[in-house]
């Protein structure tokens, strides 16, 4: 299964994230994150945000996304 099919699963739990360019899954062997980019050059932003993430400044539609 492709990241934009996961993504799509997991929309409801994760929020914006789930559709969001700048949004990065990460599994772990018990676990999976989902990784904020932006924070990896902005301080505003946090590298693992709680979710469901709801709204966000920093949102963008991943191109061919029409997930959210």
């Amino acid at each position: 299964m492709g990241e934009r099919e996961r993504a799509v699963r997991d929309g409801d739990r994760v929020g914006l994230c789930a559709g969001c360019l700048h949004a990065r899954r990460v599994e772990a062997p018990r676990a999976v994150y989902w990784m904020c980019r932006r924070a990896l050059t902005d301080p505003r932003y946090e590298k693992y945000p709680r979710l469901p993430v709801l709204e966000c400044p920093g949102y963008e539609e991943r191109p061919g996304d029409g997930s959210r």
